[in-house]
């Protein structure tokens, strides 16, 4: 089953991407956008093949989402292995400066590069987000041990 992207652009982008489809000779805008994203997910395209800069520029973008994907999946692996206490008992931003430099020397032995400082806190928003639930225990967990030590 075939699904369907929007995009948002002004009335003179849309014609402009027009002439662009037109130019490279793709029949349709869909056909230029389904090449485009086929070579973003596979590097290659199913159809006809964009011209030399463009389909450069495309397989560019498909290493680079390959790249990103690395270093974000590295990154989740990595807090979820050593920061997930810090995160739940004193929050993204404690983890971060105590993590964050060794975070990114562990991405880049995995990976072989280094993301941006932006990237990183993106990241453990994103991970605090899909964890909460986990954190929440964690930090439960941990404020009922401290109770039940108290009452020794």
């Amino acid at each position: 089953m075939r699904k369907h992207i929007y995009i948002n652009v002004t009335d003179e982008e849309f014609h402009t991407l027009d002439s662009i489809a037109e130019n490279l000779g793709f029949i349709s805008r869909t056909e230029l956008f389904t090449a485009c994203a086929h070579l973003l997910l596979y590097g290659e395209t199913a159809g006809k093949i964009p011209d030399g800069i463009t389909a450069d520029q495309l397989t560019r973008l498909h290493h680079y989402s390959e790249d990103v994907n690395c270093m974000q999946r590295t990154f989740m692996e990595i807090v979820r292995e050593t920061a997930l206490p810090v995160i739940a008992m004193k929050g993204i931003a404690t983890a971060e400066n105590a993590f964050g430099e060794d975070i990114k020397h562990l991405i880049y032995e995995r990976c072989g590069m280094v993301p941006e400082d932006t990237d990183i806190r993106t990241w453990f928003r994103v991970f605090k987000n899909l964890h909460r639930a986990e954190l929440l225990e964690y930090r439960s967990r941990q404020f009922a041990a401290a109770l039940a030590g108290d009452g020794e």
